[in-house]
């Protein structure tokens, strides 16, 4: 990380403006809009304080749009010319999550601030540092390939490649633990705000 703390830098800002466009999206809603959305989220909490959540069902969704996230940094890196996808990528991944969170502290105050604590942030607590490291990995990836690209020959290459993707992959074994997070202790501070949201 030490080694990488300017690419870490880089896709922390990315996230961040992600973040920060996001929540300042929801003021550009129209009221219709808004209300659309109000209305979704109203039937989500009604019908949650009264059906049981499938929690794994909610595991698997989780660890599944996890995972696919990670693929398409991890593919768009080892790819090289598609590496300008990561950044897109992260930005999108943090546009999401401030809409979503400013969505709820706009409509519902620290009501919506609280319920998007207990029920957005356990599960984000791994998978925004793990898809920040799988992008940065992939960046450094691309950009060693780029700066080698002359001298590096093939048996080093597959080297390389085999440490990037198995890196990869213990990266997502942590993305595994956020979807248990995700399925079985997230809808747990659900059902019990719901009830005050």
């Amino acid at each position: 990380m030490k080694q990488n703390i300017g690419y870490y830098l880089l896709v922390v800002l990315i996230l961040v403006s992600g973040i920060v466009l996001g929540s300042f999206s929801v003021g550009l809603l129209s009221d219709a809009q808004k209300q659309e959305l109000l209305n979704y989220v109203e039937l989500f909490f009604s019908n949650v304080r009264n059906v049981n959540i499938d929690s794994s069902v909610v595991f698997y969704t989780s660890v599944l749009n996890n995972l696919k996230t990670a693929l398409v940094i991890s593919l768009a890196g080892l790819f090289v010319i598609s590496f300008p996808l990561i950044p897109a990528v992260i930005f999108f991944r943090g546009y999401i999550l401030g809409f979503t969170v400013g969505f709820l502290a706009s409509e519902f105050g620290i009501k919506g601030c609280i319920f998007a604590a207990f029920s957005i942030l356990p599960q984000n607590i791994i998978i925004i540092p793990v898809i920040l490291s799988i992008g940065v990995t992939g960046i450094c990836f691309a950009a060693a390939v780029i700066k080698n690209r002359k001298r590096m020959d093939k048996r080093e290459y597959l080297n390389m490649t085999a440490s990037y993707v198995l890196l990869n992959l213990g990266f997502c074994l942590f993305l595994i633990l956020a979807g248990l997070i995700e399925g079985y202790i997230s809808p747990v501070f659900i059902k019990l705000f719901s009830t005050y949201i």
